[in-house]
């Protein structure tokens, strides 16, 4: 299959591979990428070894855990498919969507856990002040957004901010999906292209959900502290604005033809690759990050973040039988 020089259209990997057969900083590129994903995916078993051993058979947080640990192997597996074969870009785009939107519910959901629930939250944080005017959406607010009490209705608003990622997004790359089968979705900065109206609808629906997550973590932060709160969240949302701020960062960059065409692949082309790339380097560097969110020892105790989680729940078991038998 032949391409013309400098083409938008994404190569298939017998182009692709022919392309790069001579290129060596593409191919180290690759070699590099392959064993930081594969590093992450050893990381990421020898953390569910750890889960195992520290946590009781049942434990809810230890699946939630799980589920967000494994953010960081899949956006590295499937930033390194996109780059190996380059026509697979929305489809990786479409899960790691998907699977950072159902991070986004699981967190928020640990964090209210960490309390004891809604109402444990909402006592805590009664003489607190939770502070609207935060970026990413808010920032210069400041004057208009004065600091609220928590409420049930405010905290259920916040979530709803947080969580509304898990429906938007899945389904408008799921639109992108269905449009790039049949050929009319290009990877374009222009008003007769759908890719813009998507990544506005998807980028609203991103902002939102951030917003709503740096509310409830900022007023969390604190009474939270000894569950290394901190460590977890900036791993997380390192990831979010990696995967949302690059992408358009490049779309942009494209426009103005950079990075240049190399053969038939154009800087539309050569872009994605570049952000996939870029991508798989940065989520690992998350990974370690968030594997040391979940195993620092507490400032408090000698004891690990699982571990005082395991304790909790033998606590509450046993003042239930106590309960039972008095």
């Amino acid at each position: 299959m032949n391409m013309d020089k400098c083409s938008d259209e994404f190569p298939t990997t017998d182009v692709f591979y022919s392309e790069i057969s001579e290129d060596v900083p593409t191919i180290v590129s690759l070699a590099i990428a392959s064993v930081l994903a594969i590093s992450s995916i050893a990381i990421y078993v020898e953390e569910l070894f750890f889960i195992h051993k520290h946590y009781q058979t049942g434990d809810q947080r230890a699946w939630k855990i799980t589920v967000l640990l494994g953010l960081y192997p899949v956006i590295c597996i499937m930033s390194l498919i996109a780059v190996m074969v380059p026509t697979s870009f929305t489809l990786m785009a479409l899960i790691t969507a998907c699977y950072i939107s159902f991070c986004i519910y699981i967190f928020i959901m640990m964090t209210i856990e960490c309390y004891g629930g809604p109402d444990k939250m909402i006592e805590t944080l009664a003489n607190d002040k939770v502070a609207l005017a935060t970026p990413p959406c808010c920032c210069f607010l400041f004057c208009i957004l004065k600091p609220i009490k928590l409420t049930r209705k405010s905290l259920k608003m916040f979530e709803v901010l947080a969580m509304q990622v898990m429906v938007v997004r899945p389904v408008v790359l799921f639109i992108a999906a269905v449009l790039w089968t049949d050929g009319r979705y290009n990877v374009k900065v222009s008003v007769d292209e759908p890719y813009v109206y998507i990544t506005v609808v998807s980028t609203i629906s991103t902002l939102l959900s951030m917003y709503g997550l740096i509310v409830i973590f900022g007023a969390s932060r604190l009474h939270l502290k000894h569950y290394h709160l901190t460590l977890k969240f900036i791993s997380l949302q390192v990831v979010i604005i990696l995967v949302e701020l690059q992408r358009l960062v490049f779309s942009i960059l494209a426009e103005r033809d950079i990075p240049e065409c190399i053969g038939s692949r154009g800087s539309r082309v050569r872009g994605e690759s570049l952000y996939n790339a870029l991508l798989v380097v940065e989520t690992f560097i998350m990974c370690l990050l968030a594997r040391k969110g979940y195993r620092t020892q507490s400032s408090d105790s000698d004891e690990k973040l699982e571990n005082i989680f395991v304790a909790t729940i033998n606590t509450e078991t046993h003042d239930a039988r106590a309960n039972q038998i008095l």
